[in-house]
């Protein structure tokens, strides 16, 4: 992925998990991968919470992506 398939104005987090939704990974694993990532934890709340403001700023309806 290039810093241009990125989503300007996103926060360091919100493109750790807008880089780790488009592994189509289960929720649990991207939830780890994130955390991961970010060097410290990144809670299930916290994680959907960041995925539907990122849905917003992408003018999608802002429901998350089917769990698995």
């Amino acid at each position: 992925m290039t810093p241009t398939d990125i989503p300007p104005g996103l926060t360091p987090l919100q493109r750790v998990i807008y880089e780790t939704d488009r592994l189509d990974l289960t929720l649990r694993d991207s939830i780890k991968l994130a955390t991961a990532r970010m060097g410290f934890f990144v809670g299930q709340h916290k994680y959907l919470q960041e995925r539907a403001k990122i849905a917003q700023l992408l003018g999608q309806d802002g429901s998350p992506t089917a769990e698995r």
